[in-house]
């Protein structure tokens, strides 16, 4: 017997909505993998109208809402079916679960729906006693049933039977690499003729392996990350440093001609204020932009990690194009690309003829800056 999987251990983090913080309800994924309650997701953009942009309250990737609403979000199935099982897992003393088949068959009938005792795996529903022997007998193949209450492996949550989109009533067993989607014997016939199909565990494998390498080089960005994040403490640690040399340089300037330039070197140190200030603010700036692609890229891993350990081979085939855009976006990050400098500056001092001149020019000495910016006079 396989050993027991802790699923309540592996995915507590993995099913808590960002925003509430509770187990997902109706869980929603947005282009960007981060996945949200659709009633959070509704109040996160209350403001907000079909065609709208929404950035995602997790990296701030922007999105496009659907002309259909926010709840035309897709549903993330392989959240659905964790949560699903993990809520199967948990002994009910507090609440009474009813049969989700018989709920179904009895929707618009007054008649009492028996207890749910059983889960059962290939159709993530709560079943009864009598429906639990009807899912055990199916003619398209026997379904998994569990008692509630009791721990599930790993091996059983990877095998339950994945469902067709199209036809309810059948499994996928095949995958159109054309299409980029799963599918059953059906979907072949009627709409995937002549296309690049391959056998669903083949296609798994061949896939998964693609996610592990996109994940690898995004974990190697993230080491590259924290080298990055240093290269800006110190290029920043440095600048500050030189700018104290260039204050006391400017005041020293100052001093010998104190009487008549006090006003200019207040004004010097001003603008060497607003360019540390300014520079400080771009270090922070990229610091902050470079944690924030670090949080979506091991998101990005954590959610990947999880597919792959836990995600069927239906699970894998559906997320790994969406796996492999996301990969390629986080890698392609701007802030990743961008040059690690301070700015070139440099403090001219004036000649002492010009110091004869008078007021109208300066009499200190001017800012020279190699960046691209207009030399000031003061």
């Amino acid at each position: 017997m396989a050993a027991t999987f802790d699923l309540q251990a592996h995915i507590s983090d993995v099913t808590k909505c960002p925003i509430c913080l509770e187990d997902y309800k109706d869980p929603k994924s947005l282009p960007c993998l981060h996945t949200f309650c659709l009633e959070c997701l509704r109040s996160y953009g209350r403001d907000k109208l079909p065609g709208d942009e929404l950035l995602c309250p997790t990296c701030r990737n922007s999105c496009r809402i659907p002309e259909a609403g926010i709840s035309a979000f897709p549903l993330n199935f392989f959240m659905y079916d964790l949560l699903q099982a993990q809520n199967a897992a948990k002994i009910t003393t507090d609440k009474m679960l009813l049969c989700d088949a018989c709920s179904e068959v009895c929707e618009e009938e007054s008649v009492d729906i028996p207890p749910a005792t059983k889960y059962c795996v290939d159709c993530s529903q709560h079943v009864c006693e009598k429906c639990s022997k009807h899912h055990a007998r199916m003619k398209t193949g026997a379904h998994v049933v569990v008692p509630l209450g009791e721990e599930m492996s790993k091996e059983l949550f990877k095998s339950r039977k994945s469902h067709c989109q199209e036809h309810k009533a059948e499994t996928v067993k095949l995958y159109c690499y054309d299409c980029k989607t799963n599918m059953c014997g059906l979907c072949v016939a009627l709409k995937h003729k002549q296309h690049n199909i391959a056998e669903i565990t083949e296609a798994a494998d061949k896939l998964g392996r693609d996610i592990d390498e996109q994940v690898k080089a995004v974990a190697d960005c993230i080491t590259n990350i924290h080298d990055l994040e240093q290269q800006w403490d110190e290029e920043k640690q440095e600048f500050l440093t030189e700018a104290e040399k260039l204050e006391a340089t400017v005041k020293q300037s100052g001093e010998e001609k104190k009487k008549i330039v006090d006003d200019h070197v207040d004004n010097l140190l001003q603008e060497l204020r607003d360019h540390k200030l300014n520079f400080s603010k771009e270090v922070e700036c990229n610091k902050e932009s470079l944690k924030m692609t670090a949080v979506a890229m091991q998101s990005y891993i954590n959610y990947s990690d999880t597919v792959r350990e836990r995600g069927n081979s239906s699970d894998i085939t559906h997320a790994a194009d969406e796996l492999c855009t996301r990969a390629m976006s986080l890698l392609q990050t701007d802030i990743l690309s961008k040059t690690v400098k301070s700015p070139d500056i440099e403090f001219i001092p004036a000649d002492d003829d010009t110091f004869s001149v008078g007021k109208d020019v300066s009499l200190i000495g001017r800012w020279s800056c190699g960046n691209g910016m207009d030399d000031r006079m003061t």
